[in-house]
């Protein structure tokens, strides 16, 4: 126990540092490059159907170009592909395609056998055939079964799309004609021909219908067709042909009960001229940089015989969520004042048959639907309590319930599911109950194996369908958040079977085969002292084996220590705080210690703490093999203001660390990007406890920022504070002095440790005059500054560029100065030696 609060000990005693260090000692820009490009990590896992063999891509530096191949049976790879990243996929159990630039391979994963293709436009499987194809660069497409003997094969082809089932392909033919082909997987049938281009063909969902773009050169407009593959109809509205837009696409509703049909034109931004007009009244600022996208839409229902044009004179935007007579409608010109920083609409739902127009949801952005399309659900932001409106019966229901989120649907439609704060809520669709599961007392739930339909996701709004057949088993992640474990479950008939164990490790993804009680799969984990692993796990998650581990020259990483310290604000709210030992700790030693602020950030406790170089010049790795511990607490907002309730939480994050023997209290710094460069400013007006500072890209006068006018998302800077990131939730004209309370230029005077600031002088989220506002004021004040203009940059300094580089030395200079006293560093001594 260290102080009055818990604390959980994730490591062991440290033993002698092995890692090659330059690593932290080269810091100019190529050594930080050689640093960083030794350290690896592994995604995009994916297996075959019985979860036998597994695949995943290996990155180093941002850059992937590696795809590993694993067998349940073996430890490391059974094979290696470079550069085949753009997909791969599994045609059978044991066969992969893979496919990269230029370049395609198939590989019997059993025995090993490969057949290697080369100039390669096009590639992709036919898995419900066994069959692969490929469409080289002079666009011949070749069909292959999986001996790599040919099946069929067609000239002159541009374009490609197909399911489990079929291939549907776009072939040209020497008299000017387009062909539409279907392969069946034994026989090539044209289905459909036209004189016109074919500039885009898609597979609607359902497998059935196709739909086809066609341009018409000479006049430049657009013509949609849905061909049905089964019997070969074409349905051609009218309405629909020698359109003007360049954007026209199908929506399949109710599996081609009906379609929606939408064309987009974009609008773009005049030309600036002498003089801008801005009004009191304009509804379209966030369109001001981009310019508006304008639509027009056609309903096609009753057996595709009739075709109904959308009014978008009071609506601009439709959108369908899996029913065939209702529709979602609502205007895209701000009616809230933009208040929020994110848009909010007003959804209405619009009745195909009557005509006629309902508000069900307003100031919502997100609407989830069931599969069936008779039940839509959405949070009420105001009320905080979720809102089912059930379609059939034209009924809202109230689902009140602490803290639910994560809604799914059952594939069947007849329940709802939430993840709670602690265990996973069922409602009853048909009785109207809301109950827990009783899966776990302390833990989240979350379910893993939803489904997820994406529908309009335009104009930052997001109409999805989130569904699980309960008929199977369902897998279902468990979060403690006290304890920091984690768990996986399968869940079937009220009835759990463990999967994984709890673990501290971190699930960063999984993925299982076999049936009943006999389990198996693949998983990839991480810790902080753990790098990126693939794992084969079995028997109740009780056989484990590691299959690959990433960084085996990070000899050093087992050591690493890491402890999670729980504290409470002053109003009582449950945090937790990252607190990671310096490299070498010795107990007998004192060290100084940078403390980092953001927002919420001990979900990070388990992640790996890999090598990097930070475009905010926050770079764990380097402070800790320098001799520093490294403090991250949690921090949330209350009535009190964003600052004041920062500087509570930090003050009691603190605080739990008083007993701890091996901090040097007088020698710690603190530091903030973005949030926490604000955070930064406020606490630094306000506390003793620091004896230097850092803060980038930061707001420094708040009331200032909030009559601003933000020219990144171009809205008023207001919608941030008011309801978006910095939570005030009221408008400064009706609470001056909270503002104020919380305004770090107000309180400028009082600081009395070392600042150093940073802006990146590009930046138009939080814009560097912010930054030369606390500069000024602390310069008024005659207090110890320096502040950093990085000229083409921007809110962040970018991946392994200059200008990260420069801050990321200069960062480790500002502490070893300040914390460490090491005083040989001439741009600080400038600054200093006149104090």
């Amino acid at each position: 126990m260290i102080g009055k609060c818990t604390r959980i000990l994730l490591s062991g005693v440290l033993l002698f540092w092995t890692l090659y260090l330059v690593n932290a000692q080269d810091m100019t820009d190529e050594g930080l490059k050689k640093w960083v490009s030794q350290f690896s990590s592994l995604h995009l896992l994916t297996t075959n159907d019985d979860a036998s063999y597994a695949t995943v891509t290996k990155s180093y530096m941002g850059n992937v170009d590696t795809v590993l191949v694993f067998s349940h049976k073996r430890k490391n790879p059974i094979d290696t592909l470079v550069g085949y990243t753009i997909s791969r996929s599994f045609v059978t159990n044991n066969h992969l395609f893979a496919v990269g630039v230029n370049q395609a391979r198939l590989v019997n994963v059993s025995t090993g056998q490969k057949l290697d293709y080369n100039s390669v436009r096009n590639a992709g499987v036919i898995k419900g055939k066994g069959q692969y194809y490929i469409v080289d660069r002079k666009k011949m497409l070749t069909v292959y079964d999986l001996e790599g003997d040919v099946l069929y094969r067609a000239d002159g082809v541009d374009k490609v799309v197909g399911d489990e089932h079929k291939m549907v392909l776009v072939k040209g033919s020497s008299d000017g004609i387009s062909l539409i082909v279907v392969w069946d997987g034994q026989k090539g049938d044209i289905i459909y021909s036209t004189g016109l281009s074919i500039d885009k063909i898609e597979l609607l969902p359902s497998g059935r219908y196709l739909s086809i773009r066609e341009t018409e050169v000479k006049s430049d407009t657009r013509s949609m067709k849905i061909l049905d593959c089964l019997t070969r109809k074409v349905i051609a509205p009218l309405e629909i042909q020698n359109i003007p837009e360049r954007v026209v696409k199908v929506t399949e509703v109710e599996n081609g009960k009906s379609f929606l049909i939408t064309a987009e034109i974009q609008i773009p931004v005049s030309d600036t001229p002498m003089v801008k007009l801005w009004y009191g009244t304009d509804k379209e600022l966030r369109f001001t940089k981009n310019g508006k996208t304008k639509y027009r839409f056609w309903f096609l229902t009753d057996g595709f015989e009739k075709v109904e044009e959308l009014p978008t004179d009071r609506f601009e935007v439709f959108t369908p969520l899996n029913n065939s007579r209702y529709l979602w409608a609502f205007s895209n010109r701000e009616e809230f004042d933009y208040v929020h920083a994110n848009p909010r609409y007003n959804m209405f739902l619009y009745d195909t048959e009557l005509k006629t127009y309902t508000l069900i949801y307003p100031q919502v952005a997100e609407i989830f639907g069931s599969a069936d399309g008779r039940y839509a659900v959405s949070l009420d932001g105001k009320e905080k309590i979720w809102k089912l409106f059930d379609l059939q019966d034209q009924k809202m229901i109230d689902i009140e319930g602490t803290d639910l989120r994560n809604p799914v649907f059952s594939l069947d439609g007849r329940k709802l599911f939430f993840s709670g704060e602690t265990d996973l809520y069922c409602f009853d669709l048909k009785t109207g109950v809301l109950k827990s599961l009783d899966i776990s007392k302390d833990s989240e739930v979350v379910v893993i194996d939803k489904k997820v339909i994406m529908g309009f996701t335009h104009l930052e709004t997001k109409f999805n369908t989130f569904t699980v057949d309960t008929a199977k088993p369902v897998r279902l992640q468990l979060y403690n958040s006290v304890k920091s474990v984690t768990s996986v479950l399968e869940w079937k008939r009220n009835k759990a079977m463990v999967l994984v164990p709890e673990t501290d490790r971190r699930i960063r993804k999984i993925i299982f085969g076999g049936n009943g009680k006999n389990k198996w799969g693949f998983s990839i984990e991480e810790n902080f002292n753990l790098p990126d692993g693939l794992y084969y796990i079995a028997g109740s998650g009780k056989k484990k084996k590691l299959l690959y581990q990433t960084n085996p020259q990070d000899t050093a990483a087992s050591k690493l220590k890491v402890e999670v310290v729980h504290y409470r604000n002053s109003l009582g709210v449950l945090l937790k705080g990252i607190l990671t030992y310096p490299v070498n700790y010795d107990s007998g030693r004192k060290y100084p210690m940078v403390v980092r602020v953001y927002q919420r950030q001990s979900s990070a406790s388990s992640h790996y703490i890999s090598a990097d170089v930070g475009q905010d010049g926050f770079s764990k790795r380097l402070l800790i093999e320098k001799g520093y511990f490294v403090f991250q607490p949690d921090i949330v907002f209350d009535h009190r203001g964003t600052g004041v309730s920062s500087l509570d939480c930090v003050n009691k994050a603190l605080g739990a660390l008083e007993a701890h023997s091996s901090i040097d209290f007088s020698k710690v710094g603190l530091m903030g990007h973005s949030m926490g460069g604000y955070e930064t400013n406020f606490i630094a007006t306000q506390s003793k406890r620091f004896a230097a500072y850092i803060s980038g890209s930061s707001v420094a006068n708040t009331v200032q920022a909030y009559f601003s006018y933000n020219r990144l998302f171009e809205v008023p800077d207001y919608a941030r504070y008011e309801y978006g990131q910095f939570d005030m939730n009221v408008p400064y004209s009706e609470n001056r002095e909270l503002y104020d309370q919380n305004n770090p230029v107000n309180y400028v005077q009082n600081v009395n440790a070392p600042v150093l600031l940073w802006a990146g002088s590009k930046d138009t989220n939080v814009v560097p005059e912010q930054t030369e506002a606390f500069y000024v004021g602390l310069l008024r004040n005659r207090k110890s500054v320096i502040a950093l203009h990085y000229r083409d940059q921007s809110h962040s300094l970018g991946f392994m560029t200059p200008e990260t580089f420069d801050l990321n030395r200069r960062v480790m200079e500002w502490w070893d100065f300040f914390l460490k006293g090491k005083k040989d560093v001439e741009w600080i001594r400038k600054e200093m030696i006149s104090y």
